[in-house]
């Protein structure tokens, strides 16, 4: 019996470390909640600060809260296997806030997508 728990517990340390994420997640409902007319400084207050921030030609600057999270498939820690079938599976989420030349929140786009990485193809 010790030794089946040793087994899993051995097999379950590579899932564990094959985990990445990095980035500021923003799920939908606090999205919701930014809403048009708002000041900078009261999005800043309810989201934190953003990853990344960018000024247009038109004098409209774009708040970006970005969050990516990595997962490694199982099969990648397979011998000769992992070569064909592993890989990771991400997740990445950005939410988008367009201040116009006031600084008032003039619109916002919230995506939320996932691909598929492979290895050895």
């Amino acid at each position: 019996m010790k030794r089946v728990i040793l087994s899993i517990a051995l097999l379950g340390i590579p899932f564990v470390a094959g985990c990445a994420s990095a980035g500021t997640k923003i799920e939908a409902s606090a999205a919701n909640k930014i809403t048009k007319g708002q000041t900078k400084a009261q999005v800043i207050s309810q989201l934190g600060q953003p990853n990344s921030a960018s000024l247009t030609g038109n004098g409209k600057e774009m708040l970006q809260w970005s969050y990516a999270r990595s997962s490694v498939k199982g099969a990648t820690f397979i011998p000769i296997v992992g070569l064909f079938a592993g890989g990771a599976n991400v997740q990445l989420t950005t939410f988008q806030v367009v201040l116009g030349p006031d600084k008032l929140v003039e619109d916002t786009l919230w995506n939320n997508g996932s691909t598929d990485s492979r290895m050895g193809n």
